[in-house]
């Protein structure tokens, strides 16, 4: 009889169970797969620490509220974040941690009927390639048009039946050789990226479109209003294309990136085509703050 390799990997969590990736498996009647009917949250782990876990699964809960699906934000998803680093040896390493809930299984209609047991999977994932020289040095980013018939009650849910147009936005971006599509609507706001939210410099201000317009509360963007409150002016009012080329600085921000200066937007160089000041210094604040939450040096933080 031949033996069992010992190392199956990667592994994910799944309705309670860590599995090999390869012998995880969702029922063909689960409604994420046939209706869209899902959310998720990503969060990151410094050198294997999780980091803003609770906030994460807060606005989970939130959203799961909206789509009726049931969800304990008291759940220990960080010792389930802990548990599948060490089991996927990233123990010690700085990922990116998916965490998927859809309605689970159902009837084959729009009603979802009586209330089922969620689908629950957790996945790790690496963090985007070059992301050190991305904070150092700044990336391009593309304005996509963005169509605004996006149901209310579910625009700003991170839920993967409304993907599909970051997965193009960022297919659309790759092609450009931009980092990131922002997605633009057709009074010419700008609403926020395929996976991050967008702030610009402008007058010495700090100015982002507000969540009452329809982008995503993105926790690394209430984070960064929070830091940037102690170095600037902030204004919550919509930004636009012509904003995005007057602007003195740009930046993007996200929980797996953190805080990204764009030097390029579109055709148009940002300022000066350089990283600028404000963004620099938020930069540092941020750092300092993920420093001192999880007790790790700054430059024990890694990429």
């Amino acid at each position: 009889m031949s033996k069992r390799p010992k190392n199956k990997g990667p592994f994910c969590f799944l309705n309670g169970r860590y599995l090999p990736l390869a012998e995880a498996t969702i029922p063909a009647l689960d409604r994420g797969f046939l209706f869209g009917e899902g959310l998720f949250e990503t969060w990151r782990t410094y050198r294997g620490r999780p980091f803003a876990v609770k906030e994460h699964v807060q606005r989970m809960k939130r959203s799961a509220r909206t789509l009726q699906i049931p969800f304990d934000p008291d759940e220990n998803w960080e010792g389930r974040t802990l548990t599948l680093g060490r089991k996927n040896g990233m123990a010690d390493s700085s990922c990116a941690v998916r965490l998927t809930i859809t309605g689970g299984t159902g009837p084959v209609t729009l009603v979802p009927g009586p209330r089922r047991k969620p689908t629950r999977l957790i996945l790790f994932r690496p963090l985007e390639p070059g992301l050190t020289e991305a904070r150092e040095n700044g990336v391009a980013v593309h304005l996509m048009d963005f169509g605004d018939g996006v149901n209310p009650a579910v625009r700003n849910l991170k839920a993967p039946s409304n993907y599909l147009t970051a997965v193009l936005g960022r297919t659309e971006a790759r092609k450009r050789n931009c980092f990131e599509s922002l997605y633009r609507l057709e009074d010419g706001t700008v609403l926020e990226g395929t996976t991050s939210n967008v702030f610009a410099v402008m007058a010495g201000q700090l100015v982002t479109t507000p969540v009452a317009d329809g982008v995503l509360p993105g926790i690394t963007r209430a984070l960064a209003l929070r830091l940037g409150r102690r170095i600037a002016p902030v204004v919550e009012r919509p930004l636009t294309v012509k904003d995005l080329a007057a602007a003195d600085e740009i930046f993007i921000t996200s929980s797996s990136i953190e805080v990204v200066p764009v030097t390029r937007a579109g055709r148009q160089r940002v300022g000066n085509g350089k990283v600028g000041e404000l963004t620099r210094e938020l930069q540092k604040l941020y750092r300092a703050y993920v420093s001192r939450a999880l007790g790790l040096p700054v430059d024990e933080l890694g990429e």
